[in-house]
């Protein structure tokens, strides 16, 4: 499409086409409270996505020192005087064997099996698997040296200096885990993600040249593989989700579609409620239209209230320079 209209003015325009006009017409500044309202909630977002990258740092580091703590602790046990050297060999022999047969199962099943996704987890396997024949076959290499108790003692103080820091790490991510899981809570479930945080200024704006929209949703939440955009509404709460709200978040959800992937639903998060929004072709079809009647408006230069709702206009911030209110 050739104009690229932003969801926000798309949301003015189904409030009230008027409304919208008037707003092009001056320079209104938003509400401070709202505006803190929303930082707030970006900050408390993007502080939540950097300590779940640290958490996974965290967990990451402690798998690689206990694997290293217990590799170093079987070397240094090969190494010490008195251990079979023998007896390991033909136990470890054993263990490689078993290690290469679950890789060819693995590597039989990925040739057998068709859904992308499967093949990659079982491709993920073999390479564990190889990985594993390969450590077992250095250490049985390792089981023919002579002993050294002097490299036998400083390979398990290593592997205990290991452990001990792994558990260091360990400790510090489950405080991290309850203090995510406490904030995570307000705005998504515990397994879900969080994609994108729209409130930031820093965020990147998303555009469709297919609708001819732009926008940044509040906040994007990741769960299975599906995406739900969220628009956090600051304010009273009203008795049931605004047809103007509902405009704004079923075009976020056509964006986020386009950028991101799947979309089911979106969320409306008022201060006491939240509404869950179904994704679908009716809704999509009436943004579709109100930005056409919108593009139109913008080509005659001319807007006109389109209701007869009193409340509106006296709930609408363009009441006292609007000509055609109502109350």
């Amino acid at each position: 499409m050739d104009k690229i209209v932003s969801v926000g003015d798309l949301e003015k325009y189904a409030y009230c086409p008027l409304s919208w006009w008037l707003s092009k017409q001056e320079k209104k500044i938003d509400s401070p409270d709202g505006i803190k309202a929303h930082d707030e909630v970006g900050d408390e977002l993007e502080d939540i996505r950097k300590k779940e990258v640290k958490k996974v740092y965290y967990n990451r580091f402690v798998l690689a020192l206990a694997a290293a703590a217990s590799l170093a602790a079987v070397i240094g046990l090969i190494f010490l005087p008195g251990v079979a050297p023998k007896e390991n060999k033909y136990v470890f022999l054993a263990f490689s064997m078993l290690w290469l047969l679950n890789s060819a199962f693995f590597l039989y099943k990925a040739e057998k099996i068709s859904v992308v996704i499967l093949k990659l987890r079982y491709e993920k396997a073999i390479l564990l698997s190889s990985m594993g024949a390969i450590l077992i076959a250095l250490i049985v290499i390792l089981s023919a040296l002579p002993p050294n108790e002097d490299f036998s003692k400083f390979l398990e103080i290593l592997a205990l200096i290991w452990i001990v820091l792994a558990n260091i790490m360990f400790y510090r991510s489950i405080n991290l885990s309850e203090e995510l899981l406490i904030k995570k809570m307000k705005y998504v479930a515990s397994g879900d993600n969080i994609a994108y945080i729209g409130i930031r200024k820093e965020a990147p704006l998303l555009e469709s040249a297919r609708y001819g929209i732009r926008g940044k949703p509040d906040y994007i939440i990741e769960k299975d593989g599906e995406y739900i955009p969220v628009e956090k509404k600051t304010g009273r709460t009203p008795k049931g989700p605004l047809f103007s709200h509902i405009v704004q978040l079923i075009a976020y959800c056509m964006l986020v579609e386009e950028s991101f992937g799947k979309v089911e639903y979106g969320i409306l998060e008022y201060d006491e409620k939240k509404y869950f929004i179904n994704y679908d072709e009716n809704l999509k079809s009436t943004v579709i239209k109100l930005r056409e009647k919108m593009i139109e408006d913008m080509e005659r230069g001319v807007a006109h209230r389109n209701h007869y709702k009193k409340g509106k206009c006296l709930n609408c911030s363009r009441r006292d320079i609007c000509p055609e209110r109502l109350a």
